[in-house]
């Protein structure tokens, strides 16, 4: 089931949620100018444990513990700001050393669970990099995790297109540390060089280094 919301309902839930952002110092939002990324303190009560689907069966998120999580909100037919961001995490992936990706797991939370199976998303997640995961799940999981991490998303019918609706929602990278607490939150654009830093600041200080 869809939930239509009018101009004026799709207004007031934007702002809820974004006054519950900045209620915990935090800005969540569909688009930013600043480069340098959000901490997010794990006491912030954003984030949390979820199991979605993946191309090869359930994927919770503690079974990633160790690893640095790198987390975005989206769909496959979304034409720019997935692209982009998705473009932006594989080019930080890349700019890591064999060891530091070892310990980094991307995620990719498809938002279009209509369109969007295990297996569109096997395709279409790994094209940007082999290591990002597409997960997808029923609209009332997704919705919740999505309320659980200050993110939105909402169906929007497209009039004249093929498509025949697009889907909005927050154009931001998350970065979760090893232990899957939220740390950090990015724009979709921001720079590869930054993003990879910060991935780096995440990793876990004891691992050994490999290679």
């Amino acid at each position: 089931m869809t939930i239509r919301l009018n101009r004026l309902e799709r207004f007031a839930l934007v702002l809820t949620l974004l006054l519950a952002a900045l209620s915990a110092g935090l800005y969540f939002g569909a688009s930013g100018t600043s480069d340098t990324p959000d901490t997010a303190p794990g006491s912030n009560g954003f984030g949390g444990d979820f199991t979605l689907q993946s191309p090869t069966g359930p994927l919770a998120l503690h079974d990633l513990q160790g690893q640095v999580v790198v987390l975005m909100f989206g769909y496959s037919s979304c034409p720019d700001v997935c692209p982009t961001g998705l473009a932006n995490v594989a080019a930080a992936l890349d700019q890591l050393t064999p060891a530091e990706l070892e310990q980094v797991q991307p995620l990719f939370i498809s938002v279009d669970p209509e369109r969007d199976t295990p297996e569109r998303l096997a395709q279409y997640a790994p094209y940007f990099h082999p290591k990002i995961i597409g997960l997808t799940g029923d609209l009332d999981a997704l919705s919740r995790i999505a309320l659980s991490y200050g993110a939105f998303f909402l169906k929007v019918e497209l009039q004249n297109s093929a498509l025949g609706y697009a889907v909005d929602h927050t154009a931001r990278i998350y970065l979760l540390d090893a232990t899957g607490q939220m740390r950090a939150l990015m724009d979709h654009n921001a720079p590869p060089a930054l993003l990879a830093t910060a991935l780096r600041e995440l990793l876990p200080r004891s691992s050994p280094e490999k290679g």
